[in-house]
């Protein structure tokens, strides 16, 4: 049966009979919705014409749709139904104005039979890589630095780290996660029949934004199935002076002298995910020419940084820090960067490098400037060691930057494409170096703590006081 109209745009609803007698309403504000977004459904050659609050209808005209299922399902969180519809009623759907008649030829069942019997001859694979693609080019479009895929009892939870804080993206039906999760151990090449021990690997993606992207994927059996984490890493030339990085003019005046010592030791501190790497990557940037050899000993190589040799250290094979640096003593370089220290061998290594004429750059996990020399001291490294090799140690962390578009104010971040008001991250920082005074070495900071470093940022309106203790706390 067929639904005629002079005019359906005085309708509140149009009216769409199904072949077996089954009756869809698409009401005015799906329609609108659907106008609004009518790239995505030309994309995948699908039209919502149904919806509740956990499940939406979708009239494709291919049983082998599978990709659009998955993805409308991705982007609404709900149950999507397929209905299939000929090519002439899908057409009449995507067109921007609203249809003069519509009928329909469908059924569940009809699609569950049709897709059972090309199941052999369909790469049953091709949707998950379309969605996972479409999850890629999201996290990367939002300067993401993280993916988790958290399977929970009704949904798999995907959540993506955007400015150091995860923020909840669209959930993803439970059925898919199996396949989610099988498709992600394949792409890092790992063994897909392990679902109990964690594993981690590696894999590259292509995409639109940027030629190549560096996945680390780590994997964790929890007790709802395995959940996955995926890195980023952009592997973009880096193109970022000190000052962009947050440094105030003194600090960058005394990093550059540092730099400019033929040796010692430069150390860059804080925790994980605090921006130490692209400290290091700056400096190296600022350090690179002609007139300089400068090796890299890292795990992983982030960024490819052009006349400037880089290595990845491999474990597995016995290449570590300390047998690099060795390797690297033998290679007459001026520049060296570790990656990090991370025992008392690479300590050890790092320390006779700097006092050995070559300038050494690495990192310590520790929570300020003054730790790194009590974590040497752990390390087994004597006090008259650091205090002949040492230049400069540096305490820092990343704090969200306020939004200049919208002020910051609620009643306008709703409309911005921010989030809550933070747009980016810059560089907090706490300088130590020695100074020579009353007949022996004495360690001097600029700032008395990274909290008192950053009350600066507040003052020039750059962050808030709210983010200054979601990252570092209370003053102490």
């Amino acid at each position: 049966m067929i639904i005629k109209n002079s005019d359906v745009r005085l309708m509140q609803s149009i009216k769409i009979i199904a072949g077996n007698g089954e009756q869809y309403m698409i009401d005015h504000e799906l329609w609108q919705r659907n106008q609004q977004q009518q790239h995505v459904l030309l994309r995948y050659l699908a039209v919502p014409i149904k919806e509740e609050e956990q499940k939406l209808w979708l009239a494709i005209d291919n049983v082998e749709n599978i990709a659009a299922c998955e993805t409308f399902s991705f982007l609404t969180g709900k149950i999507v139904e397929p209905v299939l519809v000929s090519n002439e009623t899908l057409k009449s759907l995507l067109q921007p104005d609203e249809p003069q008649s519509l009928s329909i030829e469908e059924t569940s069942l009809i699609y569950t039979e049709s897709l059972s019997q090309n199941k052999e001859n369909k790469n049953t694979d091709e949707p998950i890589i379309r969605l996972l693609n479409n999850i890629f080019e999201s996290a990367l479009s939002k300067n993401a630095s993280d993916i988790h895929f958290e399977p929970q009892k009704n949904q798999l939870r995907i959540r993506f780290r955007i400015d150091g804080v995860l923020q909840q993206q669209t959930p993803v039906n439970l059925s898919l996660a199996g396949r989610i999760i099988s498709r992600l151990k394949l792409l890092a090449k790992l063994d897909i029949s392990e679902t109990r021990l964690p594993q981690d690997g590696r894999f590259d993606f292509k995409t639109t934004f940027a030629e190549t992207l560096d996945f680390r994927i780590s994997t964790l059996a929890t007790s709802n199935g395995e959940k996955i984490v995926l890195r980023l890493q952009q592997n973009k030339p880096v193109d970022f002076s000190f000052e962009q990085l947050g440094m105030e003019p003194a600090q960058q005046q005394k990093l550059e002298q540092a730099l400019n010592q033929p040796q010692g030791l430069i150390l860059v501190t804080g925790p994980t995910g605090s921006g130490k790497s692209i400290t290091l990557y700056t400096a190296l940037q600022w350090l690179n020419s002609a007139s300089k050899h400068i090796m890299t000993a890292e795990d992983p190589i982030e960024i490819e940084l052009e006349g400037i040799i880089q290595t990845q250290i491999q474990p597995q094979i016995g290449l570590s820090f300390s047998r690099l640096l060795r390797t690297f003593l033998r290679q007459d370089p001026d520049v060296i960067m570790l990656g990090e220290i991370r025992d008392d061998e690479s300590a050890q290594m790092a320390l006779r490098a700097a006092q050995t004429g070559h300038l050494v750059l690495s990192t310590l996990h520790t929570n300020n400037a003054y730790s790194a020399i009590s974590r040497l001291l752990q390390l087994g490294i004597k006090q008259h060691e650091i205090d002949n090799s040492l230049l400069l140690i540096i305490a820092q962390r990343l704090v969200r930057k306020r939004c200049q578009k919208c002020g910051q104010f609620s009643e306008n971040f709703i409309n911005c494409d921010c989030h809550q008001g933070y747009r980016g991250r810059i560089g907090i920082y706490q300088f130590l170096h020695p100074r020579w005074q009353a007949q022996k070495w004495q360690y001097v900071t600029d700032f008395p703590s990274l909290y008192q470093a950053a009350k600066n940022k507040v003052q020039q309106q750059i962050t808030d006081k709210q983010e200054l203790l979601r990252v570092l706390g209370s003053e102490k």
